[in-house]
């Protein structure tokens, strides 16, 4: 139901004529026909007007096309994940986005995440403002992340801090929560969400340490060995093959960026 069908529902469940509703309004008969039929839609500050009189909100009036927005948005983010190899026609993409979705909060934290570190200056200045006007935890924890890794590979180890203190501790994952309550196909893919995070975070850890001890071979060794083992059982063994590729030589100051 776009606005113009959700106007004229509402309109005849109040059992009003157009030429009523003008009335109340106080506009033409024809502006109203428009907006029902989708041929022009309320000015912005008929909005309210409009939610006050049907007993609603902006916002349920506005629901299909933020709906909408959301779909297109997501499918933009799905078409754009495998340029983030390639950061600088990943940005050039997202600004395309952005001008058709102007500050669209979900298009300008893909955009903070391939800006480069070089302009980390640029970087902060979006983060920040992402922080003081999103609603969105998932956003603002993601953007806190971001800025927290960005600022200690550019060698700003007290911001870098100040963002990671700003990050909340997480005793459990949302899809763990969500195995053991979901049934059927939705508890299924909740489990390879949470298999597929546990086991980049466990090898990611293995790397970690073996970037930081003397005896860098054994966890080397024991991260294929832990790829090896995941690969071994079929229904992991893609999962396994991913992470393996994925963190095998990689640097570990770019794991979660």
């Amino acid at each position: 139901m776009n606005i113009g069908e959700k106007l004229r529902a509402l309109r005849k469940s109040k059992k009003l004529t157009q030429e009523a509703l003008a009335e109340f309004m106080n506009v033409s008969p024809q502006a109203v026909s428009k907006w029902e039929t989708g041929a022009s839609s309320p000015e912005i500050d008929m909005l309210p007007a409009l939610a006050a009189f049907y007993e609603t909100t902006v916002d349920d009036l506005l629901d299909f096309d933020r709906r909408r927005i959301d779909a297109e948005v997501d499918a933009i983010v799905t078409q754009s994940v495998p340029l983030r190899s390639e950061p600088e026609k990943a940005e050039a993409f997202y600004r395309e986005a952005l001008r058709k979705y102007p500050n669209n909060e979900v298009l300008l934290n893909c955009l903070l995440m391939v800006i480069p570190n070089s302009r980390l200056g640029e970087k902060l200045e979006l983060g920040e403002r992402l922080l003081e006007s999103s609603t969105d935890d998932e956003i603002r924890l993601d953007v806190l992340r971001l800025l927290a890794l960005s600022c200690r590979a550019s060698g700003e180890q007290r911001m870098a801090e100040h963002y990671l203190s700003r990050l909340p501790e997480l005793y459990f994952l949302k899809t763990e929560i969500a195995a053991a309550i979901l049934e059927g196909e939705a508890q299924k893919g909740e489990i390879r969400k949470t298999e597929d995070v546990c086991l980049w975070t466990l090898c990611a850890m293995i790397r970690r340490r073996e970037a930081l001890n003397e005896d860098g071979a054994r966890f080397s060794e024991l991260f294929e060995r832990v790829i090896d083992l995941f690969r071994e059982v079929p229904e992991y063994a893609p999962l396994a093959e991913r992470v393996g590729t994925s963190l095998r030589g990689a640097d570990v100051n770019e794991l979660y960026m």
